[in-house]
């Protein structure tokens, strides 16, 4: 996990927000244009389940042996800013930045992806599925004990990362019906055109 904190940067952020609308662009048109093909759905969900996966892991793998570290949980989000016998080292504030980003973009996948999944899912289910998982393992971090922290703070995180996939997938589907029906219409127009100058 830590490798990836370290590599979060401006330019690392719009590629992956590219990347993220860019996968639901593509589900959306392949669902529009095979609408009875279960395809879009297959792939949808196993992309999810490579997901979870990999959530699951950077998220519960021990960082010392399970049972072995004390039962913390931080219920202050952000207590290292407010904490007023913190004191911040220069580089600490932008790794708690970039730690806070990294949680956020590993709960964005999961609505976006669970849209074209299970189509029949509101995005008021999917969020409370983001952030139920979330509260999951946070509380199996702390019955691990196992060097993580439960933390709340991780828990905002995911709410804001299943409302940016949510809302990306929202946006994919949209416009892909605005262009479906602008397509639809023109050839609509063009075919009463050359209706009419036959007759």
């Amino acid at each position: 996990m830590w490798q990836v904190v370290l590599i979060i940067s401006p330019p690392a952020v719009a590629l992956f927000l590219t990347a993220a609308l860019a996968l639901a662009l593509a589900l959306a048109l392949w669902s529009a244009l095979a609408p009875d093909r279960g395809a879009p759905r297959i792939t949808a969900r196993l992309l999810l389940a490579g997901w979870l996966l990999l959530l699951l892991v950077a998220t519960l793998t021990p960082t010392q042996p399970i049972g072995s570290g004390d039962a913390t949980v931080w219920w202050l989000p952000g207590r290292e800013l407010f904490d007023p016998g913190a004191q911040l080292l220069p580089g600490e504030l932008s790794m708690l930045v970039r730690e806070q980003i990294a949680n956020t973009a590993l709960y964005l996948p999961l609505p976006l992806l669970l849209r074209f999944a299970a189509p029949h899912w509101s995005a008021a289910a999917a969020f409370l599925l983001g952030v139920g998982l979330c509260t999951a393992i946070e509380a199996t971090q702390l019955l691990m004990r196992a060097g993580r922290i439960a933390d709340t703070g991780d828990i905002l995180c995911a709410a804001a990362g299943t409302i940016l996939g949510a809302t990306l997938a929202a946006v994919a589907q949209q416009a892909v019906a605005v262009t479906m029906r602008r397509r639809v219409g023109g050839r609509a127009v063009r075919v009463g055109l050359d209706g009419g100058g036959g007759g």
